[in-house]
């Protein structure tokens, strides 16, 4: 059973901070980093750019296979994991692989919350929170004229810039009484709001 010193689930930034920080300080212990996307990382943050094809393919990744053996890591990519037994330091994965391990680091981020609306699970609808994502919801912007933005967070309100640059009509619907609102004041967000509606946005809160 293969066994890693530190095992990281998770390789966005989080994972990658800690990867960094163990080599930093541990040159020579076994590393492995898991992730459940089939996929090299990256930011999710760049994940808006993907949809209106602002940021290239190629350009998406922060590190590649040369990079990541240059850092002595073991990367398993379609790798979900499933459980955990912190008694015997193992973790098995979907395909019912285990491995063992002496310090274990969960950075899998956050599932996207959906809205308690009546109906809503019965429609189809887009989230954005991985590449897979990106790239569907790129796909299906290509035959839309329209799209209804449900929040107007960091992510709701990038998703609802790159959707207008890809030539939809683009209105986002916000449930608090202003865009950005773990972010700004209201004066600050209203000139925000101003902004986006002078590309095309129409903005319900």
């Amino acid at each position: 059973m293969p066994q890693s010193k530190y095992l990281i689930v998770g390789s966005s930034h989080a994972g990658l901070s800690a990867l960094a920080a163990i080599r930093a300080h541990d040159k020579e212990g076994s590393i492995t980093l898991i992730t459940q996307e089939r996929h090299f990382p990256y930011s999710p943050t760049i994940l808006p750019y993907v949809v209106s094809s602002q940021v290239k393919d190629e350009d998406i990744f922060l590190m590649d296979e040369d990079e990541l053996a240059g850092h002595a890591v073991t990367f398993k990519q379609g790798a979900k994991l499933v459980s955990v037994d912190a008694a015997s330091r193992k973790v098995r994965l979907e395909s019912g692989e285990a491995l063992e391990y002496e310090n274990l680091l969960l950075a899998t981020g956050a599932e996207p919350a959906l809205p308690p609306i009546s109906g809503l699970r019965e429609t189809p609808f887009h989230v954005l929170r991985t590449l897979e994502d990106a790239l569907r919801l790129r796909k299906a912007a290509q035959d839309a004229k329209s799209a209804i933005v449900l929040g107007a967070g960091l992510i709701g309100m990038h998703a609802a810039e790159n959707l207008s640059k890809a030539g939809l009509q683009v209105t986002v619907v916000e449930a608090l009484s202003q865009v950005l609102p773990g972010y700004f004041d209201e004066t600050s967000s209203g000139m925000i709001q101003n902004i986006f509606s002078s590309i095309c946005l129409s903005v319900v809160s």
